[in-house]
């Protein structure tokens, strides 16, 4: 009995320390990475995805993006392989640059093209719960995307001046949070802005946002947090679940 107890007991304690472990120990299991390491910076973040600090500080680390196999509809052949992902702090507001290529602009302002170019990052809302799934959480496991779409809405805001066609790249960038396939909800507070530019045969996307702020469905940046992404070409027809994608990053803060 008393042999039991103590098993009981180490179980208990292995089981406690789990849930209390750092997310930074996910690389040692090799349950998430690459890790994206914050360029911590004084002043002003670069929102110009073609700011020159963008090729200079921060380290661009390319992720693989793999076929979406989990869930229907399956997409076995995503036309994206890879993104370049690149991230940068100060004391009040993150900023994350994504980066891709893409032969074709696939975008539209008049609402009527259901495939679009797309791109989000997803984040688990709360840390220290065991990562949710990959695909858009789970039941009592919600997280938080931010999604952009290369079209013009009620929110889309022009983005910065491409300077080799002198046009502005409009863009829609949401607020989103599910807890399972098919569960994607809008929220009422938009937190998030951004930006995005076509130039060269690809896409640069920044999304920016506090380090914190006071919504509970937001995550919140006081630490190293999990994240994945995920990118849509439209001219390949990609849509909700037709797309590449990531499995849980490491953004490390």
């Amino acid at each position: 009995m008393i042999g039991k107890i103590k098993l009981v007991v180490v179980v208990l304690a292995l089981f406690l320390s789990a849930c209390g472990a750092n997310v930074e120990d996910c690389l040692k299991d090799e349950s998430c990475g690459p890790a994206i390491h914050v360029v911590n910076l004084d002043g002003s973040l670069p929102l110009d995805p073609y700011d020159p600090f963008w090729d200079s500080e921060p380290a661009a680390v390319k992720v693989e993006l793999g076929p979406q196999m989990i869930t229907n509809p399956k997409w076995p052949n995503p036309s994206t392989k890879e993104v370049t992902v690149r991230a940068v702090k100060n004391n009040d507001d993150i900023a994350i640059m994504l980066e891709w290529d893409d032969q074709t602009k696939s975008s539209n302002f008049d609402h009527s093209a259901l495939y679009v170019d797309r791109a989000a990052v997803m984040f688990p809302v709360t840390a220290e719960k065991e990562a949710p799934s990959i695909t858009m959480g789970e039941p009592g496991k919600p997280v938080n995307i931010w999604q952009w779409k290369a079209i013009g809405g009620e929110r889309g805001q022009p983005g910065v001046k491409d300077n080799s066609n002198s046009r502005l790249a409009y863009q829609t960038i949401e607020d989103l949070n599910a807890e399972g396939y098919s569960t994607l909800t809008d929220q009422n507070k938009q937190d998030v802005d951004g930006g995005a530019v076509w130039k060269d045969n690809k896409w640069r996307l920044v999304l920016t946002r506090t380090l914190t702020n006071d919504n509970a469905n937001d995550v919140q940046f006081k630490k190293s947090v999990l994240m994945a992404t995920a990118v849509w070409n439209g001219s390949n027809k990609e849509l909700n679940g037709q797309k590449g994608i990531a499995g849980w990053l490491l953004l490390m803060i």
